[in-house]
């Protein structure tokens, strides 16, 4: 019997099982490759409040020690917390849970925010603090929490970008968020909304990094047991669609949400009366035969992007080299590095000058514009892997 973290109900069902996978943010050398951890990924469903969670929790310190995912190599995440940093006062303090290599806490800076930074991954923390971005390496946990207390004190403001969906014990991050946070302070989270990924068919955004993907009402009910309140939710287009919400010790506007949460009430009837693993596999299937049959007439196929659901989608089809030659990724961490289980070679962009692919697979969709500054000098089609779609069409 599963339970649901965020309302306790135990009307839970499954969702989709994605088989076996390994961890999508491990990028193997060519040492490694012989030696990844490989699980099953099947994600569960509340009924009641609509949070989806994976079955299985993959141990969180092995998952981070070393990371390889790095916020400000995209342009437009870079944008995106630039004006986040706008709208937080001159002379505040604000703790940063999941700082990356602050890609936040630079531009607060600037503003004269005192800003401080805690992630769990040594590497990452480590390109912040070499920045003067002053950042704590370690996990949100209790400990940590009553440490930065005693030495910082409490916060006006405490922003988690991201990273909510990493965390393995969301009631107890909840608790600390609440002790570390200033009677009047506001909670910023932005998470990637799971009424989005359904409606895109996007289970490629489902992989063991996240063991939950959380709802208004999921998000609603999770922290109202410690006694706060959502008074605000906007809409924002980072990853493909997430949603930011101010939370605050003291609800300001009785019923702010009943519109989102009808809606969200109405689309999830609708799921668990459709089959969502159909629609996957037959978008799958569909992805698939679009590359063989392109291979077969001789063309040059390479992906451009290799985020987390890079893995997630190549493992679940079974899409290797012989499919995808090779993809391309920004960070450094990731170059000379094969892609997790289907071990693709990952390469600089400027591999492609040599290639001169016919089609370029864009897995990083959500950067499609700041790509396609690059890659439009080669006659290649541009395409968006599930649902298969042409991006070219957006400058049409």
């Amino acid at each position: 019997m599963y339970q649901c973290k965020c309302c306790n109900g135990s009307l839970v069902q499954e969702l989709i099982d994605l088989g076996q996978q390994p961890f999508a943010n491990k990028y193997p050398s060519e040492k490694q490759k012989k030696n990844e951890m490989i699980m099953n990924l099947s994600i569960l469903i509340c009924e009641n409040c609509f949070t989806a969670f994976t079955k299985t929790i993959a141990p969180r310190d092995i998952m981070f020690e070393e990371y390889f995912y790095l916020s400000s190599v995209n342009k437009e995440l870079v944008n995106h917390f630039n004006e986040l940093a706008k709208s937080i006062p001159s002379g505040s303090n604000l703790l940063d849970i999941g700082s990356n290599d602050g890609i936040l806490l630079k531009p607060l800076m600037k503003r004269n925010v005192d800003a401080l930074g805690i992630d769990p991954s040594e590497n990452v923390g480590k390109i912040a603090n070499d920045k003067g971005l002053k950042t704590i390496i370690g996990f949100f946990d209790e400990k940590n929490t009553n440490e930065i207390i005693k030495q910082y004190g409490r916060f006006d403001y405490v922003v988690a970008s991201s990273i909510f969906t990493h965390v393995e014990d969301s009631e107890k991050f909840v608790e600390n968020v609440k002790k570390i946070l200033r009677d009047d302070g506001t909670f910023i989270l932005e998470i990637e909304y799971i009424k989005n990924l359904l409606s895109n068919i996007e289970f490629e955004r489902f992989y063991f990094d996240r063991p939950y993907y959380f709802s208004i009402k999921g998000i609603m009910s999770l922290f109202e047991k410690v006694g706060m309140y959502v008074n605000k939710i906007e809409e924002i287009s980072p990853h493909g669609g997430s949603l930011r919400f101010y939370i605050q010790n003291k609800k300001s506007i009785k019923n702010p949400h009943e519109k989102l949460l009808n809606d969200e009430n109405i689309f999830f009837e609708n799921i668990f009366k459709s089959n969502f693993k159909e629609k996957v596999l037959r978008e799958a299937n569909n992805f698939k035969k679009f590359l063989t049959n392109n291979k077969n007439q001789g063309k040059k196929i390479v992906g451009f992007g290799c985020p987390a659901r890079f893995s997630t989608i190549t493992n679940f089809i079974n899409i290797d080299k012989n499919l995808i030659s090779l993809v391309i990724d920004d960070s450094p961490l990731k170059q000379k590095k094969f892609s997790p289980g289907m071990h693709i070679p990952i390469m600089k962009r400027e591999t492609l000058l040599e290639i001169k692919p016919d089609i370029i697979i864009v897995f990083a969709y959500e950067y499609f514009e700041s790509i396609y500054e690059f890659t439009k000098q080669f006659s290649a089609k541009h395409y968006k892997p599930i649902p298969l779609s042409l991006l070219e069409r957006k400058y049409e």
